[in-house]
């Protein structure tokens, strides 16, 4: 890989247009069997795309599914800001990123709209903000930048790289636009991203490098009618907290004292919720797995989507990047900001004991002065997870969470994935039908 492809990747080519988090694809098998070999009855515990997917492929085959929900609606973090009006909602889009990918095919074979994305960023240090040009003739940014290509061939240790960034005697000056590229588009911070980690994700990245940008409610119109099976199994207001296989058949208790029985039961739910000990297993999950699910990091997002009655950017911008607690604002030229924070970003919100959008609109404020008083419409929304990343230790955690648990308990989810693609929507794809292939093959023990 290049240095041009991997900063691609990193998100200084291509992934500044979107309003919303990024989201990407990837796999290409969609045959199973003629015959399945496993013809019981199958639970599985959440709806987002993971889920979905795994029981449109399981219904395919014959299999009697059931998809618990803890929510009233579908589709998981897809939804990145939740109640947000109409006039918000038809501002959101995603990227996918990956042309080799069921994804991508899928929003073909739906016709649904995809644009390229523009790309037009400005870069606030040393009290102002500078095109990419004028940034470039910034001997501290194009050093920033070097480090962040330099992850593309990192043989250091298993630091965090933030870590690496200050081994490197690098400028204070840039380290906010480094702490994004680096880690904010994973959904964290520099301080917490493993440099190894993303290394490996990097040149294990097997999706393709075309980008597209959908909106929010074209993506959303593809998937009703893809997962139309899937989304008729779905049982809302069902927050599962107890998973007993010790049986044979699996029982399953939900917060509001529903039970459901079945042979086997996927577990596609973010990963927050595992770690966070909201489903007790009996018996419990063996010690191997338990460590792993602690080991892959996951931290909390604040998500804010607002708009100004009279921008301040220049037209064609697409993104600023700041250097106070929120470092990554997406705009257009309609006046609407996504703006997010995650990791220790998102603790310094918390922490502050303020209203979250009053500091996200004066970290705004602190390179755009006056933006604050044209502020009309703010949504906020925090995720108590945003999507997994690879934090120092986190080796081959994942792997064993691809393990299925006495053939009866099966995880699925962005997270499980170990080929590159974890944080990503299509992650969440491949990883729902590698864990539906060993459903139906795995026998139970």
């Amino acid at each position: 890989m290049n240095r041009r492809a991997f900063l691609h990747q990193s998100a200084w080519i291509g992934a500044g247009a979107a309003l919303l988090p990024l989201w990407l694809s990837g796999c290409k098998k969609t045959d199973l069997y003629d015959q399945p070999p496993f013809q019981g009855e199958v639970i599985i515990v959440g709806a987002g795309i993971a889920g979905l997917y795994a029981a449109e492929l399981m219904i395919s085959q014959g299999v009697k599914v059931t998809i618990l929900e803890s929510s009233d609606s579908w589709g998981g973090r897809i939804r990145s800001v939740p109640n947000a009006s109409e006039a918000a909602r038809a501002q959101e889009k995603r990227l996918i990123r990956g042309e080799f990918s069921v994804l991508y095919d899928l929003l073909r074979k739906q016709q649904t709209p995809m644009n390229a994305p523009a790309l037009h960023e400005l870069f606030y240090f040393n009290g102002r903000l500078n095109t990419p040009l004028e940034a470039l003739e910034n001997t501290f940014f194009r050093d920033m930048l070097n480090a962040v290509a330099g992850f593309e061939n990192y043989e250091g240790p298993d630091i965090s790289t933030l870590e690496y960034y200050d081994a490197l005697n690098l400028s204070e000056n840039t380290t906010h636009i480094y702490n994004v590229l680096t880690a904010g588009i994973n959904g964290t911070s520099s301080d917490r991203i493993s440099g190894l980690g993303l290394y490996r994700q990097h040149n294990s990245w097997s999706a393709g490098t075309a980008v597209a940008e959908v909106s929010t409610d074209a993506l959303e119109l593809a998937f009703e009618k893809t997962f139309a099976k899937a989304l008729a199994t779905i049982e809302y207001g069902q927050r599962v907290s107890v998973i007993d296989s010790s049986g044979n058949r699996i029982n399953i208790t939900t917060d509001n004292g529903t039970a459901h029985t079945c042979d086997k039961i996927m577990v596609t739910v973010p990963h927050d919720v595992l770690q966070s000990g909201a489903i007790t297993f009996e018996p419990a999950l063996p010690d191997a797995l338990n460590t792993a699910i602690s080991a892959i990091g996951i931290d909390r997002s604040y998500a804010a989507l607002m708009k100004s009655n009279d921008k301040l950017w220049p037209d064609g911008t697409t993104r600023l990047y700041g250097s106070g607690i929120v470092q990554r604002f997406d705009v257009n030229d309609d006046g609407w900001i996504y703006a997010e924070a995650s990791g220790k970003q998102a603790d310094d919100i918390t922490a502050v004991f303020a209203d979250p959008a009053m500091t996200i609109i004066q970290s705004f404020e602190s390179i755009l002065p006056g933006i604050a008083s044209t502020i009309e419409e703010t949504h906020v929304h925090l995720w108590s997870g945003n999507r997994s990343y690879d934090k120092p230790g986190t080796g081959l955690a994942r792997e064993k969470l691809t393990l299925p648990v006495s053939g009866k308990i099966f995880f699925a989810g962005e997270a499980v994935h170990t080929g590159g693609h974890h944080g990503t929507l299509h992650g969440a794809k491949e990883s729902a039908l590698r864990a539906t292939l060993q459903l139906l093959e795995e026998p139970i023990r």
